[in-house]
């Protein structure tokens, strides 16, 4: 039953060359994607509606994981406001046009990502479990989605009224 080891028959089997790793990488990144975007859909539902209980001085501590769908809102929202105005659509003051387009922004802020990871992992037809990871960004999101418009919809803290541009 024992067999003498042989160190050069168990070293060649367990160390893979550079040309196959590089190659298992590459056929990961799609899952690596999903799996970073789900964490952060899912973090980001889980503590937004316990954003306004944890504060450092003048800094809701946990809204910095916001901050990254509040830039993108800021980066549609101020070219809708000028194609308001540029179309003639516009109130005439920012007010008025600013809560016009609010909720559209808010609207793509939440699908624009999603939709974005849905297209890469469709372009890729060989891809196993593409249908599952599909779903898995489409479920993710969708959390966080209702769950951000509920917010923002109920919230007094304004976390997504931020023009950064």
């Amino acid at each position: 039953m024992n067999t003498p080891h042989n160190p050069t028959a168990s070293s060649s089997a367990s160390i893979p060359n550079s040309h196959s790793n590089g190659n298992s990488v590459a056929r990961r990144w799609p899952k690596i994607l999903v799996n970073i975007a789900a964490c952060y859909y899912l973090l980001s539902a889980l503590t937004l509606p316990f954003v306004n209980k944890f504060w450092l001085g003048e800094i809701p501590v946990l809204a910095l994981i916001q901050l990254p769908k509040s830039f993108l809102k800021s980066a549609i929202h101020t070219p809708m406001m000028s194609a308001m105005h540029s179309l003639g659509y516009s109130h005439g003051s920012f007010s008025p046009d600013y809560g016009a387009t609010h909720g559209w922004a808010m609207a793509i802020m939440v699908t624009l990502p999603a939709l974005f990871i849905v297209a890469v992992l469709w372009k890729l037809r060989k891809l196993p479990q593409r249908r599952t990871l599909i779903v898995a960004v489409l479920v993710c999101a969708s959390i966080d989605a209702v769950v951000t418009l509920w917010f923002d919809s109920v919230s007094h803290l304004k976390l997504f009224n931020a023009m950064f541009f």
